[in-house]
Parts: structure tokens; sequence; C-alpha cells
């Protein structure tokens, strides 16, 4: 697995195909495992690129300071090392986040940006959002992260003939050390981009499932807002999106890419 060391942190990844640069991002306390049918699919055609967040994965993870701007310039660091000067971008949940402060601080480095079951802000500013972050600390400390993450992969993967996904993402949150995971998560919530969504010229394809946390009408009034957004919406499909629906996902991301590439 090769590594990078960038901005202080050794970042693995994986880097595989050739042709348009397509760089995955994945969510909070998991890794660049979760997106192995995009890695597949899209080597095929693309140049794939898929990180671990430091703090996550084979990443290192120190003692320091974690937040989406800091996950996001650790991105465009490794762009420059791998002499990758702009690449479409894919996020899922905290990588959507990433991707959105990607389209705000470095624009000219996106061809697009695919987001996958997130948003441009977190709030922290309501008593919905602070019961949110209150329950899930709460949780982590009175469970543990083993009960905790069969506790959110359950959440994520409801429904019947899901074992299989619920008990690799339980074994991938488990493994989180606690104390990094805890910064990751208390630094989401606070975090926007709200004030820049207008601005952002960037292709986007809002991607979600039908039954993801936030409901549908939430994105349609993102992409409402941007100036050249779109919305795709995968059927019978939660949080995990790209893991339940790995063909719709490819297909709707490829179909996506192949509308806005400078080479299409």
């Amino acid at each position: 697995m090769p590594e990078a060391r960038i901005n202080g942190v050794s970042i693995a990844y994986v880097d595989e195909g050739q042709g348009e640069p397509l760089i995955l991002l994945h969510g909070l306390g998991v890794s660049r495992k979760d997106w192995g049918p995009q890695i597949d699919f899209f080597s095929q055609s693309n140049r794939v690129i898929a990180p671990d967040f430091r703090g996550h994965g084979d990443s290192d993870k120190p003692d320091g300071p974690y937040s989406v701007p800091i996950h996001a310039a650790d991105v465009i660091s490794l762009m420059d090392v791998l002499g990758i000067p702009s690449a479409h971008i894919v996020g899922l949940s905290m990588g959507g986040m990433v991707a959105f402060q990607l389209a705000v601080d470095a624009p000219e480095r996106l061809l697009s940006m695919t987001i996958v079951n997130s948003g441009p802000a977190l709030p922290n500013d309501t008593f919905a959002a602070r019961k949110m972050l209150w329950t899930r600390l709460a949780a982590i400390h009175l469970l543990g992260m083993k009960a905790y993450g069969r506790k959110v992969a359950t959440t994520m993967f409801s429904g019947e003939g899901r074992e299989e996904l619920i008990d690799m993402l339980a074994k991938q949150i488990a493994s989180n050390p606690k104390k990094v995971y805890l910064k990751n998560l208390k630094s989401l919530f606070g975090w926007g981009v709200l004030e820049h969504l207008t601005a952002i010229q960037t292709p986007t394809l809002m991607l979600t499932g039908d039954r993801d946390y936030s409901p549908v009408a939430v994105k349609q009034a993102v992409v409402s807002a941007m100036q050249n957004a779109k919305l795709v919406v995968i059927a019978d499909s939660g949080h995990g999106t790209p893991i339940e629906k790995p063909e719709e996902t490819n297909t709707a991301i490829a179909e996506f890419i192949r509308g806005v590439s400078p080479t299409a």
C-alpha cells in the first residue's frame, strides 16, 4: 500500500488505473476499503485515488487537531505529490463535506464533485443538532467503540439481508482509536460553507439514498441553491449508498462524469 508524507503525517492511499483522475473520499470512522466496488469499476477508465484520511485506516493517527479544512488540505497536498492538477472528486458523508470544502478552497483543482449522502454544513446552533452530537458522544462513552460501531452500522444499513455489510462497517468503526474518532466527530459539528454555496461553480452531482438520514428534500434545496448541480436519488438505500447499491452508484457517477468531462 503506497503512502505519502504530507503536512506532517503519512497518508495511505490506493492509486489504480489510467485516465482522468477520480478521487474517492470516505466517511467518518471508515476507510478507502468502503470504495472497493467503485475502485474496481472506475479504474477501468480513470486513474482512481482513494486515500485514508488522517486518523483513519492505515494513515497516521496523530494526537493533534482534526477538521474538515485539515482533511481538505491533505487532499490537495496528496494531489500535488501525485502530480494531479485537477480531478473529479467523490465524497461520502464526511468525505462529501471535504469535497465542499475543496470547492471553496481550491475550485481550480476540481473537474467535478459528487456529494453522496452529505451536505454543505452540519450546524451546532440548534437544540436538535446539539442533541445529535450529545447522543453520539454519550453512546461512545457508555457503550465503547465496539458496541457503538455495531449501533451505527445497524442504523446505516437498515433492513433485511444486510448483515454482512453491518458486520464489515461495525468492525471498521470499532478499530478506531476512541480519542481520534471523538476529535473527528466533534470537528464536524459547526462546520459549514453555506455562505459560499451560491458561488460554487464546480459541476456537482448530489447523490442520495431515499432512506438517508436527511430527507431528499434537503438535498434538493442544496441543488436548487447552486449554480451547476443536479440530484439523483438511489432507491432502497440508506446512508451507505455506494456500498449498498454499487451498480446504481457507479452508473450515476459515470454518466455524470461523462457529461462534464473536458475530454467528453
